[in-house]
């Protein structure tokens, strides 16, 4: 036996080693503890974390006694498919620490791909504690000694900049979204005839895709409500494309759970033609972008197709669509991020949604941008003219540009230690490389760039593929994504009105036909400055901003510092 003190006199953990102790688990025997390296006393009583794992799935838990956990687990059918037993100690644990480290390990692990998770994620909370910040630091050793045992694959880094951990139905919920959560769930407990739709509001970085993910699969685990068709509308196709591979390998979940507004009308997920309300959870992503039937391109045909089997008239909205046939729609929702005519008009929400609209739960507490809420409210107010002074964002990196040259020197520099480090700009330059792919379609000074190849994924496909890493993304393949630094090209489609005291839109240097047919000015304008405003707010750790126009250039150095 290991004799391990505990005295512990510190007040904070001191970085105690961790201890791995592996041994066969068997399913409906009397767990051996005795197998086991650690005192006996420990085994008993004492609080750790550990893994239970096959060749392919895994389950990670926390107790406070390893003998009493295991033979419960042993006596459980749902636990008979595996075969070892991983417990983790620490002299510094303690209650809160080993709930911490197993919400951490079941994200982590999922993430890492090595295993299956057959966890539900009921109850991950994000709760702050004692010296947190130092356990943080502990569990990174943790991983490390994980992976020398080939229970990980993957280092931390990597995993955090992998779009299966950030859409990852296994993320702690914080106090905003829990709250929201129980509303959520108290009306489906009431009952899915008499519930009226939900909207859940909330500024970029939020957390409402991952609460909609994470309500997924919380309700597929509930065996009170597993039988019911519940699936998530992603209206955007590079973010519902990212989705579906990050369920890919989500125990319970399938990539056929994220569906397009058009799958509504198709029998493959549930519909029944002729009939209403066929499917009974509908959780819309990104509820901004639903659209209704203006500036469509080649999309008319299908869409007037969906409305002539909805029964619905030819003008009706993807909104209407979801009403019509969800028992319960559940919208995730920011009008600012409303971004052309397709999308759905503010007017058009409130009438078709009434209270729901008028009332909806809040999100608030913003958790992508370092720089917090205030760097988002500050940002809207630049674009309206409405700042009122400077503010510092100690921690985040913002800096705003004068040379280009330096803009994409410093992009490579943070390219190199951070791979979802992206170039967005507005679409204010052709897109000539579409019809010749050796041409640049932005030309800065020694600089040339070409725009996205894809809008699939494009975020995600730049991590193996240098090459789309380095080419600027629009508004449409960064929608609803995170990037580690965000570098923004503000180009001549938004300028300083010196009169007016604001940005003002030119919609002579705009050229997203479908973005500006059918717009008056007042909308043109309204748009434009919403895609600066989502672009602005993409980067987690930094903003790097770069402006064609110099009147604009000398309005934004008021409020960004400048190199």
């Amino acid at each position: 036996m290991i004799t391990i003190p505990t005295d512990i006199s510190a007040e904070k953990p001191v970085g105690a080693p961790f201890i791995i102790d592996s041994c066969p688990f068997r399913p409906g025997e009397q767990f051996d503890y005795a197998v086991l390296s650690l005192d006996d006393d420990k085994v008993l009583d004492w609080p750790m974390v550990y893994i239970l794992a096959n060749d392919k799935a895994a389950y990670v838990g926390q107790t406070n006694s390893v003998a009493t956990r295991m033979n419960q687990h042993g006596a459980n059918e749902e636990k008979s498919e595996f075969t070892t037993a991983n417990v983790i100690f620490n002299e510094e644990f303690n209650t809160s620490v080993i709930t911490d480290y197993e919400h951490r390990l079941i994200g982590y692990m999922h993430a890492d791909g090595r295993y299956v998770l057959t966890n539900k994620n009921d109850g991950m909370t994000d709760s702050n504690y004692f010296s947190k910040e130092s356990y943080a630091k502990m569990f990174e050793e943790l991983w490390d000694d994980l992976r020398k045992l080939e229970l990980a694959d993957h280092t931390i880094a990597q995993i955090e900049e992998s779009e299966v951990f950030k859409y990852s139905p296994f993320k702690s919920l914080n106090a905003d979204q829990r709250v929201a959560l129980d509303k959520i769930y108290s009306e489906i407990e009431r009952g899915l005839e008499s519930s009226e739709p939900i909207v859940v509001e909330g500024m970029p970085g939020t957390g409402k895709t991952i609460l909609a993910i994470y309500l997924l699969k919380l309700l597929k685990d509930d065996p009170r409500y597993s039988c019911l068709n519940v699936r998530i509308v992603e209206p955007v196709t590079s973010l519902r494309n990212t989705l579906r591979k990050a369920l890919k390998r989500v125990s319970g979940l399938s990539p056929d759970d994220v569906i397009s507004p058009s799958d509504l009308v198709k029998p493959s997920f549930g519909y029944r033609p002729g009939e209403k309300k066929c499917f009974d959870v509908v959780l819309v992503d990104e509820a901004h972008k639903l659209k209704q039937r203006v500036n469509l391109g080649t999309q008319y045909k299908n869409y007037d197709d969906a409305n002539r089997k909805l029964g619905l008239p030819q003008q009706a909205t993807q909104l209407d669509w979801v009403i019509d046939q969800a028992k319960l729609p559940i919208f995730f929702y920011d009008p600012l991020q409303s971004i052309g005519p397709s999308c759905i008009a503010s007017s058009v929400w409130t009438n078709a949604l009434g209270e729901s609209a008028r009332f909806p739960i809040r999100l608030d507490c913003q958790m992508r941008v370092k720089g917090g809420d205030s760097y988002l409210r500050y940002v809207k107010d630049i674009l309206e003219g409405t700042c009122s002074g400077y503010q510092d964002f100690e921690g985040y990196d913002l800096v705003l540009h004068e040379d280009p040259l330096d803009f994409a020197q410093c992009f490579e520099r943070d390219y190199q230690a951070h791979n979802l480090t992206r170039m967005v700009a507005g679409y204010a330059w052709k897109w000539v490389s579409k019809k010749d792919k050796a041409a640049f379609d932005i030309e800065l000074d020694g600089v040339s760039l070409r725009w996205n190849c894809t809008y699939d994924n494009w975020v995600g496909r730049g991590v193996d593929d240098s090459r789309i890493a380095h080419e600027v993304g629009c508004i449409h393949s960064i929608q609803g994504y995170d990037l580690s630094y965000a570098y923004v090209l503000i180009g001549n489609d938004l300028s300083f009105d010196e009169d007016a005291g604001k940005p003002v839109s030119n919609k002579a240097s705009y050229f997203d036909r479908n973005g500006y047919a059918t717009a008056t000015k007042q909308e043109l304008d309204r748009f434009i400055k919403n895609i600066y405003y989502v672009l602005l707010t993409r980067g987690i750790l930094g903003t790097h901003v770069y402006v064609l126009d110099p009147s604009l250039r000398e309005y934004l150095k008021r409020y960004f510092p400048t190199r």
